[in-house]
């Protein structure tokens, strides 16, 4: 079968990250210079622009090509670093694939891994100068491939119906050579969200294969970005809730075990956990739980179904749920303590209770 060469594209790497923590609008007035913030303060927000070149090698093959990188804020808690490889050369797709995942993918001489890990680093120190803890470690890497120019020239009909195994294998973030089931190659091919007939916008939790869709391309990745955006923030909530949970277990241990745990750190403890998970639950009230709304992110009809299908693909209402039940769990680990503290207050007064009756009734006697 005749290779699949894209000629002329766009590689997006989509590197998503947690900051830690939500951005003071003035630290971010300062960044980005303008007003935007105001309408868009619960939507990525892009702070700075450079120009790199580029090299995209696998085996023999290598392609020079520019690189556009960009910073995009979620003042929430989550960034995106795109850095848009613009593809001007013949290069294999299965070459393509084999230079995402064996790291030979080059900005200014420096493999992407390396690269994108010393540019996180830069870009938390300019959103949090001050933050001395622990970042949430995890970054999703998410990759879009447009094809504008490619051979043999197909339809997207055809694409699917000729090169489905190999889409398949970039959709899935994958170069294994396992042998794909075709109710796999089924159901990642029919994940396609475009406006047009003639378009392609074939989405995965892993990557997204493009064709054409020009008039609307800035719209469907800055909903694909949120989405990723989304999904972060509630892996980071996850991740910050598990070590509240882990404290309260430990205080409420404490609680059971100690005859004097009022004189103890484990109330404060407790409560503590109890505030951070609350903040928690505050902020996905205040502000996600709208993002989570295509209603109340667009107007329009067709980005309302196409950022809902995002959503459902990449799960990030599963996470959510994941997020709420521990939340609920944490308050019911307070509940208990709660009642544990309650009755053991109430068996101290009634001993003390106890105490001054009979301290009054031998007192009588004297």
């Amino acid at each position: 079968m005749e290779d699949l060469i894209p000629h002329n594209g766009n590689l997006t790497i989509l590197t998503i990250f947690s900051h830690e923590g939500e951005i003071d609008k003035t630290e971010l007035l300062k960044l980005v210079g303008s007003d935007v913030i105001v309408e868009h303060w619960n939507k990525p927000i892009q702070i700075e622009q450079h120009e790199f070149v580029g090299v995209i090698s696998a085996g023999n093959e290598k392609v020079t090509c520019s690189v556009d990188l960009f910073t995009d804020v979620f003042v929430s808690g989550v960034s995106i670093l795109r850095a848009e490889f613009k593809v001007r050369e013949n290069i294999l797709f299965s070459d393509l694939l084999v230079a995402l995942h064996s790291n030979t993918i080059y900005i200014e001489g420096v493999d992407f891994n390396t690269f994108s890990i010393r540019k996180v680093a830069e870009i938390r120190q300019k959103l949090s100068p001050g933050f001395r803890g622990a970042y949430y470690r995890n970054m999703k890497r998410f990759t879009l491939l447009q094809m504008k120019e490619y051979t043999p020239k197909l339809d997207q009909k055809e694409l699917k119906e000729k090169y489905g195994e190999i889409v398949t294998r970039f959709l899935s973030g994958e170069t294994s050579l396992r042998r794909l089931h075709g109710r796999e190659i089924t159901e990642k091919l029919k994940n396609d969200i475009s406006y047009y007939d003639e378009d392609l916008y074939l989405v995965s939790p892993e990557g997204v294969l493009i064709i054409g869709c020009d008039d609307y391309l800035k719209e469907l990745r800055e909903l694909i970005e949120l989405t990723l955006s989304l999904l972060m923030l509630f892996q980071v909530y996850d991740w910050r809730i598990d070590t509240e949970i882990g404290s309260a277990f430990t205080a409420i241990k404490s609680i059971r075990r100690s005859r004097f745990y009022l004189l103890g750190q484990a109330p404060g403890k407790l409560e503590s956990a109890l505030i951070k998970v609350n903040e928690i639950e505050l902020a996905i009230l205040d502000d996600i739980e709208d993002l989570m709304n295509p209603h109340k992110v667009t107007q329009d009809w067709y980005y309302q179904s196409a950022y809902e299908r995002m959503l459902n693909l990449l799960k990030v209402g599963e996470f959510e749920n994941i997020v709420h039940h521990k939340i609920n769990t944490l308050h019911n680990l307070y509940s208990t303590a709660t009642e544990l503290t309650s009755t053991r207050m109430a068996l101290i007064v009634e001993v003390l209770i106890v105490i001054l009756i009979l301290f009054e009734i031998i007192k009588s006697f004297f």
